[in-house]
């Protein structure tokens, strides 16, 4: 083989080299992705099994056996080398969890703005022109609303143009049942009285029993209303339950200020700002 012969052979050579090693990396590259697009479908799928059957479809479509083999081996390689990535997809897959929820109560509370602030068997206190109003979802029983009672009278001080609307349900016993027939039957047939009623029964400091509820409608002179519950109190039970579950509330004490939900025990200065925040999105601010 003479020189000419032997160069133009190492540069056919060289050629072929530099082919097969682009190929490759375009290989790996494609392998690479198609193993991070694997990734976040697994982890998908540990959060929402039914959709892994469609989305792994779409990730593999194009894929003979063997490539599919060897995704799934790149992305085994992936996380035994980097467990954080792992950690890093559930991190974003919950925090856009999260922001689907908010947006989805949103929704909610903008479709039963009839339900939740104009209805005529709600009970409230507070302004009788008010700039903000908020719904109360409490129970007779819940511990926590007794301890929350004082706080919502003294964000009533803090915003005289605050309203609160108040939703009983008896979610803790037979005892919080007899609780709301009574209070909602004094509201719908002596509202006058209902304030004395409602203050009077979170006052006691344990679960109550018919004895004490029988005590306190004697105190307020509303005995005529025990077992004579009115007629339109299980309609109105029953309306706040639905909404409660509209808006994936699953106990009391809860609160909705302007689009948001606000539940358990929080601090008044939480709630302080949650009031502060809606009028300011009212105004335009």
């Amino acid at each position: 083989m003479n020189n000419q012969t032997h160069i133009e052979a190492r540069a056919e050579n060289k050629a072929q080299s530099t082919v097969m090693s682009n190929q490759n990396s375009a290989i790996f590259a494609k392998k690479f992705t198609l193993g991070l697009s694997f990734l976040a479908l697994t982890t998908l799928a540990f959060f929402s099994g039914s959709l892994l059957m469609s989305a792994t479809a779409q990730a593999e479509a194009g894929l003979n056996a063997t490539e599919q083999q060897q995704v799934k081996a790149i992305v085994k390689e992936m996380l035994l080398k980097d467990p954080e990535l792992l950690k890093e997809a559930v991190i974003a897959m919950q925090m856009r969890e999260m922001a689907q929820q908010q947006t989805s109560v949103k929704e909610v509370i903008a479709a039963e703005q009839q339900a939740l602030f104009h209805t005529p068997s709600d009970p409230w206190k507070g302004a009788v022109n008010p700039d903000i109003t908020m719904v109360y979802f409490t129970d007779f029983n819940c511990p926590y609303c007794k301890k929350l009672e004082p706080e919502l009278d003294k964000l009533m001080a803090e915003f005289p143009q605050l309203k609160i609307i108040i939703k009983m349900v008896p979610l803790q016993g037979q005892s919080a049942v007899e609780a709301v027939d009574l209070a909602q039957t004094v509201w719908l047939n002596e509202p006058a009285k209902y304030a004395k009623v409602k203050q009077t029964l979170m006052a006691v400091p344990r679960r109550l029993d018919s004895a004490t509820i029988a005590k306190v409608a004697a105190m307020i002179d509303s005995t005529q209303w025990l077992d004579n519950t009115d007629s339109k109190v299980a309609g109105a039970v029953s309306a706040n339950l639905q909404l409660m579950r509209k808006l994936g509330i699953g106990g009391t004490p809860s609160m909705i200020i302007g689009d948001q939900v606000i539940a358990g025990l929080v601090p008044f200065e939480q709630l302080k700002q949650q009031v502060q925040q809606a009028m300011e999105a009212q105004d335009g601010r």
